[in-house]
């Protein structure tokens, strides 16, 4: 039990402050100067410290206890279903959290993707990075307490919420497949860095076509209202993306070295190949110039090199977004609009230029073979979401299928 005491050399006090002896967690006997001149204070404070002691204790007795019972149920299951390193490297995990009460000190998905983003500046283009940098940030926004998680503790489940909660948030308008292929990358990097022993990413399905985001396609009025409000060389990047279906940051990006006026074509890598890390898998697509984009051209001044429309390049990628969605305001298009198969609306932003060429051109008899090739798809679900035919054409369209007539009387 705990007492005070004053401290004495040949009967002499060396000090008015009593002092305190108790006994530690492990039954050893302490002593130490309490400061204090009362000795019922002074012995007071002493039981305080012995009981914070016998608190260590069981504190301790009890974390033991729980690690005994999580050893207990762990080897149980890797009895029962086979022997992982995946999972050991799991367990002690734990057990360091239940002993110590702090965790490993082992990179979350948080932070191992802000390493691994800042690891790829200066190594990759700067629309890639920027690209990178998008897609993360959406990534980040939809994560939640997953990222808190260590990269050793996450799991495919954990990846496919991620992807589900990308699928239905306020993201869900850009391609899902495309931010989680860059996840699945910087997982795989994770893996090849001894950081987790197992690549959870392999198992995650990319979503199917059929179920992207649809988007609305303007119609030609639109397209000149757009024209007419746009500064200078949004005006061209409008009419560009009119007359080629080419992505908005193709067009940013595009340069005077790919026009060949001769030839009165345009030959570029879409975005979606230029980012593949092995060349052969880049794909060339190439543009008819036509009249009106020549006439442009000439108008602001035809040169040898750069970028062709050096005033939206070096806006960056989600402003250039946000930048033609204020254009669209300004020109009293709305960004959303019903259809007849949907019962809420679609949206519209400067995609729909490309819906718009891929549907100008199926009204028009190009087959769905030139279509995917020109658009750089590899599928005709994938094509199908672009191609927005109209009423009145499947009208006129459907007139041209002979009638048959039938003889419908009621059977007697």
């Amino acid at each position: 039990m705990a007492t005070a005491y004053i401290k004495r050399i040949n009967g002499k006090p060396q000090s008015p402050n009593y002092y305190a002896v108790w006994y530690d967690a492990n039954g050893k006997r302490k002593t130490k100067t309490t400061g204090l001149t009362k000795k019922r204070e002074a012995k007071a404070l002493a039981n305080e410290w012995e009981l914070a002691e016998i608190k260590l204790k069981k504190s301790k007795s009890k974390r033991l206890e729980e690690i005994q019972e999580e050893l207990k149920s762990f080897i149980a299951k890797q009895n029962r279903n086979g022997w992982k390193e995946s999972e050991t490297i799991k367990m002690i995990t734990k057990i360091h959290k239940i002993g110590s009460g702090h965790k490993l000190n082992l990179p979350t998905l948080k932070r191992y993707l802000t390493d691994w983003l800042l690891s790829k500046k200066g190594k990759i283009a700067e629309t890639s990075f920027d690209a990178y940098t998008s897609h993360i940030s959406s990534i980040a926004s939809v994560y939640g307490t997953i990222g808190e998680k260590q990269l050793c503790e996450l799991t495919t489940d954990d990846l496919r919420e991620i992807q589900r909660r990308l699928a239905n948030g306020p993201n869900k308008g850009n391609t899902v497949n495309t931010k989680m292929v860059v996840l699945k990358s910087a997982i795989r990097r994770a893996y090849i860095e001894g950081l987790i022993t197992r690549n959870i990413g392999l198992a995650v399905e990319p979503e199917s076509e059929g179920d992207s985001t649809i988007k609305g396609a303007f119609t030609s009025d639109e397209i000149q209202k757009l024209i007419k409000v746009a500064s200078r060389h949004w005006k061209g990047m409008i009419l560009f993306g009119a007359d080629t279906g080419l992505r908005l940051s193709n067009l940013a990006n595009l340069k005077w070295k790919n026009i060949n006026f001769e030839e009165g074509i345009i030959k570029l890598i879409v975005v979606k190949y230029d980012r593949s890390a092995k060349k052969t898998q880049r794909t060339v697509v190439y543009h008819l110039l036509s009249d009106t984009m020549r006439n442009y051209l000439e108008f602001i001044g035809i040169k040898k090199t750069g970028y062709v429309f050096t005033d939206v390049q070096p806006i960056g990628k989600s402003n250039r977004s946000q930048y033609f969605l204020s254009i669209m305001e300004k020109a009293g298009v709305s960004k959303t609009i019903e259809v007849d198969y949907l019962d809420e609306p679609i949206e519209r932003t400067f995609h729909g230029t490309r819906h718009y060429y891929n549907s100008k051109m199926a009204r028009n008899g190009v087959s769905q073979d030139v279509r995917k090739k020109y658009t750089a798809q590899k599928s005709d679900a994938s094509n199908d979401i672009y191609t927005h035919i109209d009423k009145e054409t499947i009208l006129k369209e459907l007139a041209k299928v002979p009638q048959t007539e039938y003889d419908w009387g009621v059977a007697q």
